[in-house]
């Protein structure tokens, strides 16, 4: 095989699953299980940040939005910087961002500081974000890819699941009556827990290789195959000696402008819509939900309402996992995302005052509507990310996956100011044209988009 050109695709697909690629998505995931609880963190602290500075309403949601704003920026600048300095180096570099900046977080002197630290923090997570899944997506073979990238984000909802426990037990129980957790702040204590997952970063760089993809684009061929040869033996499998050279794109075909060339526009275009109303879903929804459970008279116990949605969500997404492996991405992405917008006008219709008379049956239709939605929306979400990770080339992997993954986080911000806007009016007037457009999605993907399922990765 010495002299021939060989894909590097066609190597990573002959390695036999095994326990590197169980590794993989044990670090990559533990790393977007940290990120959960760091993103969140700010949901559970804010009620503290509101009362302490006496903000107001704007000063709140800017606080609360920080992060996102910070995780657009992670999302470009790192998706353009792991396309040219490595996916692994850009992932080692945004763990330790993303979990300094959230444990410095609880040395936060003011409203402005916090905001500022809660920006960095999502720096961080962004450039996370954008270089695990390209990186994820590089290292798993064809038949398994989809499934893996659908477990990486049911790793998210499991960290989710922990910051309810942490939340619960550092500010509701060890931090009552009085706030604090031997004798510092209970919110100073749960930020600080943050600076954990800067292990993970070891871990990576002592146990992961780098891409293969990303080494033979450069044209470093021995260090690609190195790459592949340790794949293999840790896989714990055979592989033919390889040496290349490698078959992939031209190393100066990279950049945004080649995600809006006649090749790429559409799927550019279509992706980045995806990414929008899932994002403007979820981050919409989720803030408010809170207030929508309480206005229709379910918040007798809040964290554990929270615990058995994320429980619904995580199902939902273990459930994509195995759909995109059966019937495809396309088909499971447009399903999931189709019937969390028909889960969303079920619960909004069946808040009091929505106008809709639903008797006797109101209290499970709005728990089946809601439950539906968690279940729909994060398992769309889940397929999302490996359907971008498969659609757009190795030369502009990550920045596709950062470009329209920017989009969704301009759509995540302007949710909770979209919602809180419309709510006035009611929560089936704020509800349904976000509802609306998830099912439009859902059809214009059926219609549009291109199936992945199995394909090796240019």
């Amino acid at each position: 095989m010495g002299g021939q050109e060989q894909r590097v695709g066609d190597i990573v697909d002959e390695v036999p699953v095994g326990r590197f690629h169980w590794l993989v998505i044990a670090i990559v995931g533990g790393t977007w299980a940290a990120m959960a609880i760091s993103i969140l963190a700010i949901s559970f602290t804010l009620p503290t940040f509101i009362e302490r500075w006496t903000l107001s309403g704007f000063s709140a949601g800017v606080l609360g939005s920080a992060s996102l704003l910070g995780m657009l920026a992670g999302n470009t600048v790192g998706g353009w910087y792991a396309d040219r300095a490595g996916r692994k180096r850009t992932l080692v570099g945004s763990i330790v961002t993303f979990s300094t900046f959230t444990a410095a977080t609880a040395f936060g002197v003011g409203v402005y500081s916090v905001v500022a630290l809660r920006f960095l923090t999502g720096v961080g997570l962004g450039g996370a974000l954008v270089a695990g899944t390209s990186y994820l997506a590089e290292l798993i073979p064809s038949e398994v890819r989809g499934r893996y990238i659908t477990y990486l984000e049911a790793s998210y909802s499991v960290g989710a699941m922990v910051v309810v426990v942490f939340a619960w037990t550092v500010l509701s129980v060890l931090g009552a009556p009085d706030g604090r957790v031997v004798g510092v702040a209970a919110w100073r204590v749960f930020f600080a827990i943050g600076i954990a997952p800067i292990g993970l970063a070891v871990v990576v760089v002592r146990l992961l290789p780098r891409s293969p993809y990303f080494l033979a684009r450069q044209g470093r061929t021995a260090a690609a195959t190195e790459a592949l040869e340790t794949i293999a033996a840790r896989a714990g499998g055979d592989l033919p000696a390889v040496s290349g050279p490698w078959r992939v794109a031209d190393a100066d075909d990279l950049g945004y402008r080649r995600l809006f060339e006649p090749e790429l526009l559409g799927t550019t275009v279509l992706v980045a819509s995806l990414w929008a109303v899932i994002n403007l879903t979820f981050y919409g929804v989720f803030t408010w939900l809170p207030d929508t459970v309480a206005a229709a008279g379910y918040a007798d116990n809040l964290y554990g309402f929270l615990f058995v949605v994320t429980v619904f969500q995580l199902v939902g997404q273990v459930s994509a996992a195995v759909l995109i492996e059966v019937i495809g991405r396309k088909w499971t992405l447009g399903g999931f995302t189709s019937l969390g917008g028909v889960g969303i006008l079920l619960f909004a219709g069946a808040v009091p005052g929505a106008g809709i008379d639903f008797g006797a049956s109101r209290t499970a239709v709005f728990l089946l509507g809601l439950f539906v939605m968690g279940f729909a929306v994060l398992g769309a979400w889940a397929v999302l990310y490996a359907y971008t990770s498969e659609i757009f080339p190795t030369e502009v992997r990550s920045t596709g996956l950062g470009f329209t993954g920017s989009i969704g986080k301009v759509a995540a911000v302007a949710g909770p100011v979209f919602f809180g806007t419309l709510t006035r009016f009611g929560y089936l007037v704020a509800f349904a044209p976000v509802a609306v457009s998830l099912v439009l999605a859902g059809v214009a993907l059926f219609v549009w988009g291109s199936e992945t399922k199995g394909q090796t990765l240019l």
